[in-house]
């Protein structure tokens, strides 16, 4: 069964209690979420119609990543290093079927790899995650400068425990909803800069 994650790269699971997102020109192109137990697999591709730097700057503005969706009650940059790494900490409040809410801590260590694409990597010991790795990557488009693909990947392993049976889907259906929302969080936010 698939899953998903944050700052269009560091979140994890939640959303049915919130509206819906605006109906944008976002095009997701595929989302896929996996469970294989105790696991979540997620990959996300959308084409959004924004510029590359507005879109990285959202995505990498650590201290306000609340702005990109109502799942992140939190975000701080905690310490940060000469060479761009951050230690970045998430507080997240995921509702499952609107009634079920959950707070959930996400300590990272976030940088920009040469490539220049956004990873999070977990630190277990501060967060609600025994693992977990994050990666966004963001290109534009090779026909339209107005237009950026983001794609996203996590591996992650949650210390917290969803119902059973059903858990796994309905964490799923959260994960995808998170993941379309922000997009076009992202997307909206960066054609107004």
């Amino acid at each position: 069964m698939p899953f998903r994650s944050a700052r269009v790269g560091c979140v994890i699971v939640g959303f049915l209690s919130y509206p819906s997102a605006p109906l944008l020109a976002t095009d997701i192109i595929s989302t896929e979420v996996r469970y294989q137990k105790p696991a979540y697999t997620v990959s996300f591709k959308a084409l959004l119609e924004a510029r590359i730097e507005h879109v990285r700057r959202l995505v990498t503005d650590y201290e306000n990543l609340v702005d990109l969706s109502p799942t992140i009650i939190h975000s701080e940059v905690i310490s940060s290093t000469p060479n761009g790494r951050s230690r970045v900490k998430l507080v997240l409040r995921p509702c499952f079927l609107i009634i079920v809410c959950k707070r959930i801590t996400k300590v990272t260590d976030s940088s920009v790899s040469d490539r220049g694409d956004v990873i999070h990597v977990t630190v277990p010991a501060l967060s609600d995650f025994h693992h977990a790795r994050e990666q966004l990557s963001i290109t534009a488009d090779a026909n339209d400068s107005e237009r950026t693909w983001i794609s996203y990947r996590a591996h992650m392993v949650p210390k917290f425990r969803a119902p059973p049976i059903i858990g796994p889907w309905i964490i799923r259906r959260q994960i995808i909803e998170e993941l379309t929302f922000t997009a076009r969080r992202v997307e909206s936010l960066a054609q107004l800069m």
